[in-house]
C-alpha cells in the first residue's frame, strides 16, 4: 500500500480563552478526507539566552492511502 502524508505547522495565539490554534474547523476538515493524524510535535520557543521557555505552537503530520493509481502494477514487496 501506498501512502500519502500531509503536514500543517500553526502557531497558537493568545486569547481571553486562552491560547488557541484555530484548527478546530480544518483538523474536522481533512479528518473527513481521510487524513489521520500520525504525529505531533511541540514547537518551542528560545527566550534571550536561547533557553527554551515555552510551546508557541504545534507541527501535525497527517497520512491516509494513496489516491493514486498503483503504478507497480498493484504488487507489493
Amino acid at each position: 500500500m501506498k501512502w500519502e502524508y500531509l503536514d500543517r505547522m500553526a502557531l497558537f495565539t493568545d486569547s481571553t480563552d486562552g491560547l488557541v490554534s484555530g484548527l478546530d474547523g480544518w483538523i474536522n476538515e481533512v479528518g473527513a478526507e481521510g487524513w489521520e493524524l500520525v504525529g505531533s510535535t511541540p514547537l518551542i520557543a528560545p527566550n534571550r539566552d536561547g533557553i527554551a521557555y515555552g510551546t508557541i505552537g504545534v507541527h501535525l503530520v497527517f497520512k491516509r492511502p494513496s489516491l493514486a493509481a498503483p503504478t507497480d502494477g498493484g504488487i507489493s514487496p
